[in-house]
């Protein structure tokens, strides 16, 4: 572009950005202070809201039907939030919004004509900028927001935002700094604690034990009825095998929930996969201590949870041999295809003794209440060598390639070979 022309252009974008700030106050309703900031506050976390539906849908634990509803509901809250803003607002101030519209660009053109010189800066107006990723605008907001709260250290409201926007994108080490720090501040919030053990789950890669049932607990000792805790703690009982509590929890949790509403159709899956497994609905009572359980039920149970999903062959690369310890594990992540954040839909610990060993995934091994994780998903498997026994990554630590496969599958041989990146 000739510069001459490209200064202009850029003349006329800085007037516009400079109008709209000195009218911007004159033209907008005002507002009236508080309830305005409280109106952004909502729709901030109706945003995230939204986010954790579709990644939720992503993961296979929310279907179309169920995601549309979702997304209807939240913008109909979106409206209500903005209609409550404009309600708060006072009348504008149009006549010295337009006489200023048209004073300020001829006094600014005409000032310009007389002493500047666009010769002289035409280079600098030209010389251009480097775009900031998505990444980086991501962290930058997350650092203003961090910024902001240093100074505001008992906003317990902005923690929580704060907690729940990291969390929704995958960064669970800060979700859960700033999760403490809300929990200190509103420590009677059973919501704030079952979003918080959420967060603990996904840092764990979806391992329900320490720490994540920990604040189930804390969750339901305050509300026995949350529906959120109720879910967390119905797959805890999954993954400790403990079926008939399980299909409790899940129960319970639909029941208190709209039928059409992602906590219904997460209770649904649960439900059906743990009946699934045992062929009926699991309501007999746990086998005498001591006495070996040989009901069909448990019968059945047993073969399908039993029945091989995918079998996979590690394999240390040269690299990865020569820092192996003692204490070193191998992490076995299954996800579905194209979600790359969040709790995986299975997980399996693999110690040194047994890395030579073909490994066994069945549904048994699944992290969400088995939903997603059945024959005919599209998934990933990933292997990774933790120096340090820990489910997440850490720098040091070695990663096979992601392999995208269809479940069942035979045998998929894994290489850890690459280093990770932190």
């Amino acid at each position: 572009m000739n510069p001459a022309i490209l200064f202009f252009v850029v003349v006329a974008i800085i007037t516009a950005i400079a109008l709209w700030i000195v009218l911007r106050p004159l033209l907008a309703a005002r507002s009236g202070g508080p309830a305005h900031a409280e109106v952004n506050t909502n729709v901030d976390a109706i945003r995230i809201e939204l986010s954790e539906a579709r990644r939720d849908q992503r993961l296979g634990l929310l279907s179309e039907p169920a995601l549309a509803e979702a997304e209807r509901e939240l913008e109909s809250r979106v409206l209500a939030e903005a209609q409550m803003e404009v309600s708060s607002r006072a009348p504008r101030s149009k006549g010295t919004a337009i006489a200023l519209a048209i004073v300020l660009p001829v006094l600014a053109i005409g000032g310009y004509a007389a002493v500047g010189s666009p010769v002289a800066i035409v280079q600098d107006t030209a010389r251009p900028q480097a775009a900031m990723s998505a990444d980086q605008q991501m962290a930058e907001l997350f650092r203003m927001a961090e910024e902001r709260l240093k100074s505001e250290p008992n906003d317990a409201k902005g923690w929580a935002l704060l907690a729940r926007a990291k969390a929704s994108v995958g960064m669970f080490d800060g979700a859960m700094q700033a999760y403490e720090k809300a929990a200190v501040l509103t420590p009677n919030d059973s919501d704030l604690w079952s979003d918080y053990a959420d967060a603990a789950a996904g840092q764990a890669q979806g391992n329900m034990a320490g720490k994540p049932i920990e604040l189930i607990n804390k969750s339901l000792a305050l509300d026995g009825k949350n529906p959120k805790a109720l879910l967390l703690r119905g797959t805890y009982e999954i993954q400790k095998n403990e079926l008939v509590a399980a299909e409790k929890s899940f129960a319970l949790a639909k029941s208190l929930v709209e039928p059409t509403s992602a906590f219904a159709q997460i209770a649904d899956n649960a439900i059906a996969d743990i009946k699934s497994r045992s062929g009926a609905a699991p309501t007999a009572a746990p086998a005498e201590p001591g006495k070996a359980d040989t009901s069909p039920a448990s019968t059945q149970v047993a073969s399908a949870s039993d029945a091989v999903l995918a079998t996979v062959q590690l394999q240390l690369g040269a690299e990865a041999l020569k820092v192996a310890t003692p204490t070193a594990a191998v992490f076995l992540i299954v996800r579905a295809a194209g979600a790359d954040r969040g709790p995986p839909l299975a997980a399996k610990k693999i110690t040194g003794a047994d890395i030579d060993k073909v490994v066994v995934i069945t549904a048994a091994d699944a992290m969400i209440g088995g939903a997603g994780l059945k024959a005919g998903t599209d998934v990933t498997l990933q292997a990774r060598l933790s120096l340090g026994g820990q489910p997440m990554a850490q720098a040091g630590d070695w990663q096979s390639a992601k392999t995208a496969t269809k479940l069942p599958t035979k045998t998929v041989k894994l290489a850890i070979d690459q280093p990770v990146q932190n």
